[in-house]
């Protein structure tokens, strides 16, 4: 019990909205592990997310007034824009309040951050203690020299790295304070089931070469214990959630941690599906039928990999430690177990043919590139079209890893500032045209194509939907992209759609 005359000091957590035009009501899982080192009975915690019937900047600021501190939440692209207004906004407001800035961007670029002015301290990597440490220093006006895995500006401006932080097992930190939010804010639709996500570890134990995660976590990986994952899904399930999203990078590292986390998630007989689970092929692969089973029993409806390519050329260079035909199996093997696939491709990967290459010998392999990965799907999915999900995106060039350091070389210009970050930049060897192609796959040949997709939209515009799902299969068979005349109708309509419900087509895309 507080006791009487005695205030507690307050500590704002924002997270920046994801896109300029949309919202996202995901659980804020990074605020709550940030919240969860901090002592509720020193602090009051204010923790605010953007949403459609808030104010969340007003909010922002009000509660900045006399705060320890403001921190927020980063990741690269539009979010970066967002938090740069919020923080003009809490300037004019409360000049002297210390902006926390955490994340995979801050990680990455401490010194570019701290340069821009919009922040004042950034916490470097795995932020849970250190965040709490910084917190405490803060309140007690003590030095921020010495604090491992952050890095500050001094009261003469002069930006200081402290030393980095040691990767710390993530069961050493509490429960995330779910009382933090209104809970039912977070709750979203998924395929007419209550879900929100979830993330049960952080690192990863590989080293791709496109990928930033080895250079922030050191190519290591901890998970949440099973105990407090089922005790963190007990409190879903009585808050009516019928559906948890994994967003791991990758779930399914440890065989028999996986397999234990099934038996006891079957056994607590709880009324959850769970779904995107992450894992890499050839560990997939791995297991043993008895861990598929219990996989599909516990009630995991999909499972997510990254393929990447079809190339194996650029399997190899990206150190994927995959092959194509792992690729091919790994698909077949879940479909004995009636688990969709949902897979993820890369497209624009500039390998070491980029190297001295005309703009015509770089598009010639950007076709076979494209070719390849047409040619994998068809392996994978000529006779049953039953994938969960089929992602492709254009490479974009993200630092702290090999690839970044090549596309640079060979012409990637990088953003200039903090600022710029928030931008989308053109890539200098992937056309308009290319990412237009990537948008039919994805919006509609893809979706139009799978199993099933007539008898879900059955209600809606029958003959259409017919028709653009026959020209999407025909269009798959026959690797055919001109005259994309069904493609813009179907476009037409959506944007039709869009406009009539409020949305817009960011929302879709």
């Amino acid at each position: 019990m507080e006791k009487m005359g005695v205030s507690k000091q307050k500590v704002v957590l924002f997270l920046p909205k994801p896109r300029k035009h949309t919202y996202d009501n995901s659980l804020p899982l990074g605020l709550l592990k940030l919240a969860s080192m901090i002592d509720r009975k020193k602090y009051d915690i204010k923790l605010i997310s953007a949403g459609p019937d808030r104010d969340y900047k007003a909010e922002i600021v009000e509660e900045s007034k006399d705060a320890v501190c403001v921190a927020a939440g980063i990741i690269t692209g539009y979010p970066i824009l967002e938090a740069v207004d919020i923080v003009k906004r809490i300037r004019k407001v409360s000049p002297n309040v210390p902006v926390v800035w955490g994340g995979w961007h801050t990680s990455l670029f401490p010194q570019d951050t701290l340069e821009s002015g919009y922040a004042d301290i950034v916490v470097k990597g795995q932020g849970e203690r250190a965040f709490s440490e910084v917190v405490d220093a803060l309140a007690e006006k003590k030095t921020l020299r010495g604090l491992p895995g952050i890095s500050f500006r001094d009261k003469n401006g002069k930006i200081v790295h402290n030393p980095p932080r040691e990767f710390e097992d993530v069961n050493n930190f509490p429960p995330m304070p779910f009382d933090l939010i209104n809970f039912e804010d977070y709750i979203t639709d998924y395929d007419g089931m209550r879900a929100v996500s979830y993330v049960a570890s952080q690192g990863c134990p590989f080293a791709c070469t496109f990928c930033s995660n080895a250079t922030i976590f050191k190519q290591r990986w901890s998970a949440i214990s099973n105990d407090k994952i089922l005790n963190d899904w007990k409190f879903f399930a009585e808050k009516g959630v019928e559906m948890i999203l994994v967003c791991d990078d990758n779930f399914m590292v440890n065989e028999k941690k996986v397999n234990d986390f099934c038996k006891r998630l079957i056994a607590l007989k709880l009324p959850l599906k769970w779904s995107k689970a992450n894992g890499r092929v050839r560990r997939f692969l791995s297991f043993n039928d008895d861990t598929w089973k219990l996989i599909k029993k516990s009630g995991c409806t999909d499972i997510e990999i990254g393929a990447e390519s079809g190339l194996q050329s650029t399997l190899d260079y990206i150190n994927k430690q995959l092959n194509v035909d792992e690729i091919v199996n790994f698909i077949e093997k879940a479909r004995q177990y009636k688990l969709p696939v949902v897979s993820n491709w890369l497209l624009g990967i500039p390998t070491k043919n980029f190297k001295g290459a005309t703009q015509e010998q770089i598009e010639t392999c950007l076709d076979e590139e494209w070719e390849a990965m047409l040619v994998a799907l068809d392996r994978c999915y000529g006779k049953h079209k039953d994938y969960e999900e089929i992602r492709v995106c254009a490479y974009y060039p993200y630092p702290g890893n090999q690839l970044y350091d090549f596309a640079c070389e060979i012409g990637f210009k990088p953003p200039k500032d903090l600022e710029d970050w928030g931008r989308l930049h053109t890539i200098p060897w992937f056309s308009d045209e290319r990412k237009e192609r990537i948008k039919m796959l994805l919006y509609f040949i893809f979706p139009y194509a799978r199993d099933g997709y007539l008898q879900r939209h059955s209600k809606y515009m029958i003959p259409l939907h017919i028709i653009f799902h026959y020209t999407a299969m025909l269009r798959w068979k026959y690797h055919f992209f001109g005259f994309p005349l069904d493609y813009k109708l179907y476009r037409a309509l959506t944007n039709l759609r869009m406009r009539l419900t409020g949305k817009t087509a960011t929302d879709h895309e």
